[in-house]
C-alpha cells in the first residue's frame, strides 16, 4: 500500500509539473512591422501569411516482423496524405518492453503522444494515470463511427465513464487441424461442440502396437493455454473473474469439469503439452504429431507453408453450452497522458487513421491480424475471398472483450501455474484451482486496482 501512496505522490508531482509547463509555453508577441522609411511613400503590403508549423508526434509500438512493418508503413503513409503532422515511428520490442519503456518515460515526465499497448496494461495504466481519456474525441465533431465494432470491444477500454483504449490489432482464436488425418478418421469436419472437440481428439490419436502414441488428438500451448482457455470456459458458460475482481471464480465448478476432461486427455495420451525443446504445439502439428491446435491467426502463414505430408485447415473455436463466446487477444492504441493540450487534436487524427477501415484492412492483409469490423472487412473484400481467412474472419461477431484476466497479473499468473499443475504435473484439478483461487483472491488485494 505504502508503493501504491507513493505512486500517487509521483503522480501528484508529475500533474502539477505538467500544468507548469503547460502555462509557460506561451509564445512570445510577433514583432511588429517595420515603418517604411523615411522620404519613402508608404506602399500597400501583401500580406503573406505564414507557413504553419508541422506538429511533430511520436507513435511507439510492438510486434517484430511483418506486423511491426505495417505500422511504420501506414505511419508513413500518414505523413504522406497531410502536410500538418509528422509522425515518428519507434519500435519498443515485445508488449512487456513496451509497457516498460513507457512506464520509465511517464516517470520522468516523458513519453511518445500515441502508442500501441497490450490488453495486459490497460487498468493498470489507467489506474496510474498513464494513457488519456479519448472519449471526448470519438464522441465529437471529429469522431468515429463504432457502430459496427464488434461486441464489447469498445468497452475494454472504459472505465469511470471514460475510454482510454481502443482496439488495433485484434486477434480471434483458432482451431488448426489436420485434414488427412480427420478424413482417416472417419470425421465430417472441424468439432462443432466442445464435446465433440474431446470426442474427436480420442478418434485422432493413434498409436503404435506397443501402445505408444504417434500422432496425438490435439497439442496444448504451454504457458500461455489460459487465452484459448477463456474461450472454452466462457462458451460452457463459467467464469474465471467478474472485471472488477469482486468475485474471483478459479474454481468455478465448469472450469473444474474442464481442467478434469483436458487432463484425461493427456492420461490416455491422447493430448500432450510438448515444450519449446519438442518444438512446442505448433511443431507437433507442422509435423504431424497432433491433429489439431487451439491456437490464434498469428501463425497461419508458417502453418500452411511448414506443415509437411498434410494439408492445414482452420476453424473457428467449438460452441459450448452457451454458445460462441470468444476472448479476443491482440493489442490496441492509446493516447498518453504526457501528450500537450496542443498536440491532442493532431494526435487524434493520427489515431483515427489508424483505425480507418483502410487502415485495418491494409494491417489485416500485411500481418495476418484481423479486419475486425464491417466496413474494414468491406475494404480488405479479396483478403476474404480466401476460404481461411473467411472462416477467421467468421468469428468476430462473437468476441466478448473482457481482458480482466489479463489485467490482473494476480490472476492471470494463478490462473497459469494451475493449468501447469493440472496439465503437466497431473495433479488433481479441484485441489489445484481451490488454491489458485485463495492464491489470486489474496493476490490482487495488492495490486493498485484493487477492489
Amino acid at each position: 500500500m505504502a508503493g501504491q501512496r507513493r505512486i500517487a505522490q509521483v503522480l501528484g508531482l508529475l500533474m502539477v509539473a505538467a500544468l507548469l509547463l503547460t502555462a509557460c509555453a506561451v509564445g512570445a508577441p510577433p514583432a511588429a512591422p517595420s515603418a517604411p522609411g523615411e522620404g519613402e511613400a508608404a506602399q500597400p503590403q501583401a500580406e503573406e501569411a505564414a507557413p504553419a508549423e508541422v506538429i511533430e508526434l511520436t507513435y511507439w509500438h510492438t510486434n517484430p516482423g511483418p506486423a511491426g512493418d505495417a505500422q511504420d508503413e501506414l505511419v508513413e503513409m500518414f505523413n504522406q496524405s497531410q502536410d500538418r503532422i509528422h509522425v515518428t515511428s519507434e519500435f519498443q520490442g515485445g508488449y512487456g518492453d513496451l509497457a516498460t519503456a513507457l512506464l520509465t518515460a511517464f516517470a520522468a515526465g516523458e513519453g511518445p503522444d500515441v502508442s500501441q499497448l497490450g490488453t495486459f496494461e490497460i487498468l493498470e495504466f489507467y489506474k496510474s494515470g498513464v494513457i488519456a481519456d479519448v472519449k471526448p474525441y470519438l464522441d465529437g465533431p471529429n469522431g468515429m463511427d463504432t457502430s459496427d465494432w464488434p461486441g464489447t470491444m469498445l468497452d475494454a477500454g472504459a472505465f469511470d465513464g471514460g475510454i482510454y483504449w481502443l482496439p488495433f490489432n485484434v486477434a480471434v482464436p483458432v482451431l488448426y487441424y489436420n485434414t488427412e488425418a480427420f478424413e482417416e478418421a472417419g470425421l465430417p469436419g472441424p468439432p462443432e461442440t466442445w464435446d465433440d472437440f474431446f470426442d474427436y481428439a480420442r478418434k485422432l490419436t493413434v498409436k503404435d502396437d506397443s501402445g505408444n502414441t504417434t500422432r496425438y488428438g490435439v497439442a496444448y500451448i504451454a504457458g500461455w493455454f489460459s487465452w484459448p482457455l477463456q474461450s472454452m470456459i466462457w462458451s460452457e458458460g463459467g467464469n474465471i473473474t467478474t472485471k472488477d475482481y469482486t468475485n474471483i471464480t478459479l474454481n468455478d465448478p465448469v472450469i473444474v469439469d474442464l481442467m478434469t476432461k483436458l487432463q484425461d486427455l493427456v492420461k490416455e495420451g491422447a493430448a500432450i503439452t510438448p515444450d519449446s525443446a519438442s518444438g512446442g504445439h505448433r511443431g507437433f502439428f507442422k509435423n504431424g504429431k497432433a491433429a489439431m491446435i487451439l491456437d490464434s491467426p498469428g501463425p497461419f502463414a508458417d502453418i500452411m507453408e511448414q506443415s509437411v505430408g498434410f494439408t492445414p485447415m482452420v476453424a473457428n473455436y467449438p460452441a459450448g453450452k452457451a454458445g460462441k463466446v470468444y476472448a479476443p487477444g491482440g493489442g490496441g492504441i492509446v493516447m498518453t497522458s504526457v501528450t500537450p493540450e496542443e498536440k491532442r487534436d493532431a494526435a487524434w487524427e493520427f489515431m483515427k487513421y489508424m483505425l480507418s477501415p483502410d487502415s485495418i484492412a491494409y494491417y489485416a492483409k500485411r500481418s495476418g491480424y484481423t479486419a475486425w469490423y464491417g466496413r474494414a472487412q468491406e475494404a480488405a473484400a479479396d483478403l476474404l475471398q480466401d476460404e481461411r481467412y473467411k472462416i477467421i474472419h467468421e468469428a468476430l461477431p462473437y468476441l466478448r472483450g473482457d481482458f480482466s484476466v489479463n489485467m490482473s497479473p494476480a490472476v492471470r499468473t494463478a490462473f497459469d501455474e494451475a493449468v501447469a499443475r493440472i496439465l503437466i504435473e497431473m495433479e488433481d484439478p479441484q485441489t489445484v484451482l481451490d488454491e489458485a483461487d485463495a492464491k489470486a483472491e489474496e493476490g490482487v488485494k495488492e495490486e493498485i486496482f484493487a477492489p
